[in-house]
């Protein structure tokens, strides 16, 4: 994982706890349960979605997913 990006997500998660006056464990607890609900999808575009994630790990990390979501936002998209 690519460490700058890396410290820009932990940066990000740590101001969300701040904002919401709440633990960065809190925070990373709450991602995974969506992610989980999101990893026991049926619907096929949603478990291609989570099957491009790049991961060290069988689960991705709400880290991995951040910096995966954030390079689908860059992405320019193609004209069809």
């Amino acid at each position: 994982m690519d460490k700058k990006k890396l410290i820009v997500v932990e940066n990000a998660i740590k101001e969300i706890a701040r904002r919401d006056g709440v633990t960065v464990e809190y925070v990373k607890m709450q991602m995974k349960i969506a992610m989980i609900n999101g990893l026991r999808s049926a619907d096929p575009s949603v478990k291609s979605f989570w099957d491009n994630i790049s991961r060290e790990g069988k689960i991705p990390t709400p880290e991995e997913l951040i910096i995966h979501t954030s390079e689908l936002v860059k992405k320019p998209k193609s004209h069809e």
